[in-house]
């Protein structure tokens, strides 16, 4: 068999990740069923973008002149959700807010800081729940104790609608225990 010269086969139609998802907070696999539950946060626009940032040690051995297999170890992982909020509410200005609190009278509903990030102001997760093109069932990607630490911008313009991005970093509960998770869905060919 002859190499190709591009990576296009029968199945490769079967794995795009298509359209922009959907965003969830406090996601809840059951695997007896195979089901997810959570809140959906509201309408994005741009897309979202899941990062995960990988602090990677290369151990340096004397007579060693370049990286050897096998002494790489991985010192850190970040995993980050940005989500390009276009719908606007107290609750999602609440949460784009590391420390926020609300409280409300009979016409607002009033944010503003603690001046400190309490355990509480975590959310369980957050996920992205998007779809392969092979699959009725969707990819998830949940990233767990998940809070906005980089603060909120909001930037609006004549005939526009504000599209504010939201920054959630995962954070580790059990040491050495990995703050993420994908779901990838079998797909049938």
């Amino acid at each position: 068999m002859a190499v190709q010269t591009n990576g296009l086969t029968a199945n490769t139609p079967l794995n795009y990740l298509m359209d922009a998802g959907a965003i969830y907070k406090n996601l809840v696999y059951t695997p007896a069923t195979g089901e997810f539950t959570g809140t959906l946060l509201g309408a994005t626009s741009g897309g979202n973008e899941f990062a995960l940032a990988q602090e990677i040690r290369h151990i340096e051995v004397d007579g060693v002149k370049g990286q050897f297999k096998g002494n790489s170890v991985i010192d850190s992982e970040i995993p980050s959700l940005t989500v390009n909020l276009k719908e606007v509410t107290a609750q999602n200005l609440a949460l784009a807010i590391a420390g926020s609190t609300t409280t409300s009278d009979t016409n607002y509903d009033i944010i503003t800081s603690k001046g400190k990030i309490e355990l509480t102001d975590y959310l369980d997760n957050i996920a992205f729940v998007g779809r392969i093109s092979g699959s009725a069932k969707p990819i998830v990607i949940v990233i767990d104790n998940a809070i906005s630490l980089e603060g909120l911008t909001i930037s609006t313009s004549d005939k526009g609608e504000a599209v504010i991005p939201v920054v959630f970093t995962g954070h580790e509960e059990v040491a050495g225990e990995a703050p993420y998770r994908i779901y990838f869905p079998k797909v049938v060919a």
